[in-house]
């Protein structure tokens, strides 16, 4: 396998397509489930920010699997949204880490059983950001921003006026937090995934700031304003990749000084090929004032929470799970995922099979009704 090709295949949050890379290969894609979603977009008009500012026209691309079922009175009742990562897109989720071991009959997401729906959330993908041309001076959103955009989506578009379940991984999974709290009869059920409830606060915090800070204080920068991509660019990748990553994959990518110098440069150059970094700064900063924790007693939905033991960006020794669950009470469920650790926050791709029945078996649990 060549050096470039073995570096790319750990990747998470950052790229979850290239993530599942290596995943893929263990077990090949029988479908092409990137073929047969349904794409779309939906354009909200007069979208106004929390922050005040307001866009005439915000575009929210999405993509669907699986067809809408009905109840008597036609509403919709087996619709499940689904969360990307940081820098991600609806396409995360078609590709075969994921899809191979979700979508098929009798997998937990069978599409003949429920109506699958991803969307790019505001500032990735083909939905509206930075890099469409305002640059830096698109409005700053947040979490709060980016659901309620989902919301209009599923209501003005899709005809979805509540959830069976809201779905994420990593900063997806701090989407289906702030779902639980912000619109908590929407949903029956909720899947944070690698993520927590929490602010993004201590070395967590750390990480965006260490993302970002690169660049701002980069000449080439330019207050958003450059031509080509800010030389910083990699650099601020670099910084905030380091906990995504285990410690014993990294020892197994890595494991002399020459490689040790190689690897994170190559990777960040491969990521920002990929990426604008106006877009990335956005896509950090997305992050500043959510505090699920703090609302968490709003929540009406069944919760389930899987994270995986060795994730340092979702430390478990922090216990923030556990005082979420004394919150929560008997509506939450926990699974700590012990395999694969060695890949810290991206052993969510290597382990799809392990937390994958748990997470059917509770959608399946879930009431037919409002929670």
């Amino acid at each position: 396998m060549k050096p470039v090709r073995r570096l790319l295949l750990c990747c998470v949050g950052v790229v979850f397509a290239l993530a599942g890379m290596s995943a893929a290969a263990a077990q090949p894609a029988a479908v092409d489930y990137l073929s047969l979603a349904k794409e779309g977009s939906h354009v909200v008009k007069n979208f106004a920010f929390a922050g005040g500012e307001t866009l005439a026209e915000l575009r929210i691309n999405y993509a669907t699997w699986g067809a809408p079922k009905r109840d008597q009175a036609g509403h919709i009742t087996n619709a499940v949204l689904l969360c990307h990562g940081t820098t991600g897109s609806w396409q995360n989720f078609g590709s075969p880490w994921w899809s191979t071991r979700m979508y098929g009959p009798g997998q937990p997401l069978d599409t003949g059983k429920y109506f699958v729906i991803a969307s790019d959330t505001i500032g990735s993908g083909k939905s509206s950001k930075p890099s469409d041309g305002l640059r830096m001076q698109f409005p700053r959103y947040t979490l709060t921003d980016v659901v309620k955009a989902q919301r209009a989506l599923l209501t003005e578009k899709l005809d979805v006026r509540q959830l069976h379940a809201v779905i994420g991984i990593s900063y997806g999974g701090r989407q289906a937090w702030q779902w639980s709290v912000q619109y908590p009869e929407f949903m029956r059920g909720v899947v944070p995934i690698v993520s927590s409830p929490f602010p993004n606060a201590g070395r967590r915090g750390m990480q965006d700031f260490l993302g970002i800070e690169p660049l701002l204080r980069d000449p080439t920068w330019n207050q958003g304003a450059y031509t080509d991509q800010p030389r910083n660019f990699p650099l601020a990748v670099m910084a905030y990749w380091m906990l995504l990553d285990g410690a014993g994959h990294l020892w197994d990518v890595a494991p002399t000084r020459e490689r040790s110098f190689q690897y994170l440069p190559l990777l960040a150059k491969q990521i920002t090929q990929n990426l604008d970094a106006n877009d990335w700064i956005y896509q950090l900063r997305v992050n500043d004032g959510f505090d699920a924790y703090s609302q968490l007693e709003r929540v009406k939905a069944r919760v389930l929470v899987i994270n995986m033991a060795g994730d340092e960006v979702v430390p478990i020794e922090l216990g923030h799970i556990a005082k979420a669950s004394a919150k929560l009470g008997p509506k939450a469920e926990y699974l700590l995922v012990r395999e694969a650790a060695g890949y810290g926050h991206a052993a969510v791709v290597q382990t799809v099979d392990v937390y994958g029945p748990k997470l059917g078996e509770f959608l399946s649990k879930l009431p037919a009704d409002k929670p």
